[in-house]
């Protein structure tokens, strides 16, 4: 595969916005609130935050799952909003999505070969043997024998299941893959080996990931930029090291702190930051910024303005009225 430009941008998303309506009138779950982001080829972008943050609603509007409710969303710089049913699903094929069980991603009376096949079967390739070819040979990029193929779901491991996923996937040749928390249900020990993976692929194809995780120590480690969701919005979007050694969100501290360190207290440079409270409805968030109900910084500007998305730092971008620039000189 030729080498793509690390420049090229993939993914293009200007206020995007995801709501979904309720059963009272005229009220709506704004799951994704107005964020604005790009990804580039060969790239890692991590997303993380809590549960409830928007994060896994996000990715399947990103690969057109969900509809957005406003917004603009680019994928190889064409809006999946303009094409007609057979174009957008030509156009997607580009666009994967991985989720994070493997077991209900697969069905349990297909075999592996067939599990990985179908997406070319799907997209039209009629040819059952040239089809069976790229199926075998995705497999062995993965790590999977040949004789894995005639196995079925339930005789295989957790981490062999991930690996007939992401083989699948890589079927179609996408340029770009949202990993949604797709080593959460792995031990341990396999989170590695998958990982690795990933990373070797990327390399290989010119891949770009938009990794969605809840776990800090994880889209630390592989990713280039990480985006900080709160509440359906981005409070915080800077390059892995930089955001990690000097947040300037308060939520991002929070969350840093809160990442378990392998050392006895006396040692760790802080104390965790407890964060009071339960993330708010996104029936109903609070007003100005969304995080102002669980931050201690908060004023009164925090409740009557939405802080604005700008960058305060090179490629380090915060909504927030209070950023914490004194972090940059401890």
């Amino acid at each position: 595969m030729a080498e793509i430009a690390p420049s090229t941008v993939v993914l293009q998303v200007s206020d995007l916005a995801v709501e979904f309506p309720t059963r009272q009138r005229n009220r709506t779950v704004k799951a994704v609130n107005g964020v604005s982001f790009d990804v580039y080829a060969g790239e890692t972008f991590g997303v993380i935050g809590e549960s409830g943050s928007g994060k896994t609603t996000l990715g399947r509007a990103l690969v057109s799952l969900i509809a957005p409710t406003r917004g603009r969303l680019l994928l190889g710089g064409v809006d999946p909003a303009t094409l007609g049913k057979a174009a957008l699903r030509k156009h997607r094929r580009d666009f994967q999505i991985m989720f994070q069980d493997p077991n209900a991603a697969l069905n349990p009376r297909m075999r592996i070969i067939d599990s990985v096949m179908e997406p070319l079967e799907v997209a039209g390739h009629r040819d059952r043997a040239m089809n069976r070819t790229s199926a075998l040979q995705a497999m062995a990029r993965v790590g999977l024998p040949a004789e894995f193929a005639q196995r079925y779901p339930h005789q295989l491991s957790g981490g062999q299941k991930q690996r007939v996923i992401i083989a699948r996937t890589l079927t179609l040749r996408p340029r770009l893959i949202v990993c949604d928390e797709v080593v959460a249900a792995l031990d341990v020990s396999i989170r590695g080996e998958v990982l690795n993976l990933f990373a070797d692929l990327q390399r290989e194809f010119g891949l770009a990931y938009v990794f969605i995780t809840h776990d800090l120590s994880v889209v630390s480690h592989i990713s280039d930029r990480i985006a900080v969701m709160y509440l359906g919005c981005l409070m915080e979007l800077g390059p892995a090291d930089a955001l990690a050694e000097h947040p300037l969100h308060p939520y991002t501290q929070a969350l840093l702190s809160a990442e378990p360190i392998p050392m006895p207290p006396s040692m760790r440079r802080q104390e965790p930051i407890e964060l009071k409270g339960e993330i708010p409805s996104p029936v109903d968030p609070p007003s100005g910024c969304a995080f102002r109900t669980r931050c201690a910084f908060a004023t009164e500007i925090c409740a009557a303005v939405r802080p604005v998305w700008e960058e305060h730092l090179p490629g380090h971008w915060v909504a927030c009225h209070h950023p914490l620039a004194r972090t940059l000189d401890r």
